[in-house]
């Protein structure tokens, strides 16, 4: 049996999935080991069938892996230009991006904003976790995880085309800097569970349905309630459950113009008996139905 089945392809003309991992979790600020998780997530794919959890075929999905990006702190720069490779290789298939902590999409955002922009589409943020993630400064680093959107708003998103879901931790600055940007949509983690999934997601629709956005939905794992996903560095009580996550992610794919996905702060050392990871790998094949039916 090979890697994800049979979806793998090395043939990039017919692959309508590109996937890399990026295997870093140095700027994690408490528990580390998201730097395992596109091997491990690799390494499951081989014992989970190519069928969703109601059984449909996910044979129409055709995957080119390019690997893994390696970086240290010190060159931690490098990933923009494996990214900018990664998002132009083939522009119309979709991005899945593995990693790691929250700070690989810094650089993963500022690819895709430089593609968006070449395009002439408007870049959107959509950003699934428990923390808003919009330090400017956190352990003395601004490329901390917990700084990836200050730092997309500082390359050139714009706050009304940055939209924070399932938030329920935040750092003080992070407070006094959304109350100075209100064009910020912000949904707390009780915002969701008394509007539902579907509600949110047609809050979305009603934002963003137009093909002149291009949206980038980043993923932290710790969206979910620790119940649910206890394998991850920073987690979070109070949470959503993962049925209702998966419920947003598949949502937004379906009903948005959604070119790419980071799924992140999966740490296999801090799991228990990979439920964390066979959540990750579970919500990865039913976005790949939700891409079949919209004809990938």
């Amino acid at each position: 049996m090979k890697e994800f089945r049979d979806l793998i392809s090395d043939n990039l003309n017919e692959a309508n999935i590109l996937l890399c991992g990026v295997p870093f979790d140095e700027n994690a600020s408490v528990g580390k080991g998201a730097k395992l998780a596109p091997q491990v997530l690799r390494e499951l794919s081989y014992d989970l069938p190519a069928f969703t959890k109601e059984g449909f075929s996910l044979e129409k999905t055709k995957i080119y892996d390019f690997g893994d990006f390696f970086v240290k702190k010190e060159n931690f720069f490098e990933l923009e230009n494996h990214f900018d490779k990664f998002f132009n290789a083939k522009e119309e298939a979709f991005s899945l991006i593995l990693g790691g902590d929250h700070s690989i999409s810094i650089f993963s955002e500022r690819s895709f904003y430089k593609r968006a922009i070449k395009h002439n589409k408007i870049p959107v943020i959509i950003h699934l976790d428990a923390h808003p993630d919009i330090c400017d400064v956190y352990d003395g680093s601004k490329y901390s995880h917990a700084c990836t959107n200050f730092r997309s708003l500082e390359y050139g998103y714009k706050d009304e085309n940055m939209v924070l879901a399932c938030i329920r931790g935040f750092e003080k600055q992070e407070v006094e800097f959304l109350k100075n940007h209100t064009k910020i949509d912000v949904f707390k983690a009780k915002d969701i569970q008394l509007l539902g999934a579907k509600n949110f997601v047609n809050l979305m629709k009603n934002k963003f349905l137009d093909e002149k956005y291009e949206i980038y939905l980043s993923y932290d794992i710790d969206a979910n309630d620790p119940a649910y996903a206890p394998g991850t560095g920073t987690p979070e009580a109070f949470g959503l459950t993962s049925l209702t996550i998966l419920e947003i992610v598949t949502g937004l794919i379906k009903e948005l113009n959604v070119k790419a996905l980071d799924i992140v702060e999966v740490a296999p050392p801090l799991d228990v008996n990979n439920i964390t990871s066979w959540l990750a790998l579970k919500t990865i094949y039913e976005v790949f139905y939700t891409l079949q039916n919209k004809n990938i």
